[in-house]
């Protein structure tokens, strides 16, 4: 049967979404280059309030991960799962749920890409975010 739920994402702002390939959205500062996630008005690194929006490439690094067993309050989906650190080209290193279940397929520097994948549901709408998926 088809799913005939309305896809939404968990926080606007955070990806780029539904356009491919699917990329983070960062502040970038154009006084110092910092990039930031997720977006914010004002540079941690210069304090200056000249961030610009830009998306980043949809492939990185994984850098460190870890398994999941016990949820945190409030979580809505399902355990086990994993998260990862995943550095960027660009130079940004972002935490974030990877699509793999447990850590067994996963190795350090192993090349992972930005995929838009569902969070949790509930009895109206199919909540989506970013995960990062191991690149074949």
């Amino acid at each position: 049967m088809e799913n005939s739920k309305e896809r939404a994402p968990v926080q606007a702002g955070l990806f780029n979404w539904p356009e491919e390939p699917h990329g983070l959205i960062v502040s970038k500062c154009s006084t110092c280059g910092e990039l930031v996630f997720p977006t914010q008005d004002y540079c941690p690194e210069c304090c200056t309030e000249t961030m610009e929006t830009t998306t980043l490439t949809s492939k990185g690094k994984l850098k460190s991960f870890t398994e999941i067993t016990a949820p945190p309050p409030g979580f809505k989906g399902t355990v086990p799962y994993t998260v990862g650190i995943v550095e960027f080209p660009e130079g940004i290193r972002i935490i974030g749920l990877t699509t793999e279940n447990t850590v067994d397929s996963l190795v350090p520097n192993m090349e992972v890409e930005v995929i838009i994948n569902t969070a949790f549901a509930d009895d109206e709408k199919e909540y989506v975010t970013y995960k990062y998926k191991p690149s074949k």
